[in-house]
C-alpha cells in the first residue's frame, strides 16, 4: 500500500514539472503599447520645429546690380583748352581761358588748374610765383564749386597779372604757358606771352560758363 501512493506521488509530481515547461514555452511577451496622443501640436512646437534661415545665399543666388551715376573726373587726354577772351585796365591784364570736354560722356572739374611760364627753351622763367586766387582785378571771388561738363560744355579760369614795367625794372616774358586741369598730372602746352612784371601771376579756380567752342 505505502508502495502505490509514493508511485502515485511521482507520477503526480512528474505530470505537474512537464506541464509547467510545456507552459513556459508557449508564453510569448508582447510589447507595452505607447499611449497614442490625440492632441493638436501647439504654435511654438510648430515654430520650434521650423528650420530658421541661416542668411546665406545659394550658388545659383544673383547679386542685385548697382550702376553708378557720378561722373568721373575729367582727364587731361578728354580736354581741351583755349584763351576765349582778354581784359586790360590801370596796368592789370586778365587771360579768360576754357577747358572744353571732347568725350562722349560728362566728367567733372574742381578746383585751380595748374600754370607754369616758360622761356624760349621750355625752361621756367625764374622768380615767377603763381598765386592761387579766388578773386582777380576783373572778377569777383569764386569759391572752388565741382563744375559737371556735359559733352561739347566749358569751364573757364583767368590768369592775371600786372604788366606795368618801369625803368628800372626788366619784365620777363614767358614765350610759352603750361596748364593743366586740376586733379591730373598731364598738361597742355600754349604759346603765350606774359609779362608779370611784378612777378606774380594770379590764377582763378574753374567755374561753368555757356560759352560755346
Amino acid at each position: 500500500m505505502r508502495i502505490l501512493i509514493v508511485e502515485s506521488s511521482m507520477l503526480l509530481l512528474l505530470t505537474m514539472v512537464t506541464t509547467g515547461c510545456v507552459g513556459s514555452s508557449s508564453v510569448t511577451k508582447q510589447p507595452q503599447a505607447l499611449p497614442v496622443s490625440t492632441e493638436q501640436p501647439t504654435k511654438e512646437a510648430v515654430l520650434s520645429s521650423t528650420p530658421t534661415p541661416t542668411g546665406k545665399t545659394t550658388e545659383n543666388s544673383t547679386p542685385e546690380a548697382t550702376t553708378a551715376t557720378n561722373p568721373t573726373r575729367c582727364e587731361t587726354s578728354q580736354l581741351s583748352v583755349r584763351r576765349v577772351s582778354q581784359d586790360a585796365g590801370v596796368g592789370n591784364v586778365a587771360l579768360t581761358y576754357a577747358f572744353t570736354n571732347n568725350g562722349s560722356s560728362p566728367c567733372t572739374l574742381k578746383g585751380y588748374p595748374g600754370l607754369a611760364l616758360l622761356d624760349a627753351k621750355d625752361q621756367p622763367l625764374q622768380g615767377i610765383k603763381v598765386i592761387r586766387s579766388k578773386d582777380t582785378y576783373f572778377s569777383s571771388k569764386q569759391p572752388r564749386q565741382e563744375v559737371t561738363l556735359a559733352p561739347g560744355k566749358q569751364a573757364s579760369f583767368q590768369i592775371a597779372y600786372n604788366h606795368v614795367t618801369s625803368p628800372q625794372e626788366h619784365c620777363q616774358i614767358s614765350s610759352k604757358i603750361e596748364i593743366t586741369p586740376p586733379n591730373t598730372y598731364q598738361h597742355f602746352t600754349l604759346t603765350e606771352e606774359i609779362k608779370p612784371c611784378t612777378g606774380k601771376v594770379r590764377v582763378t579756380p574753374v567755374r561753368a560758363v555757356d560759352t560755346q567752342p
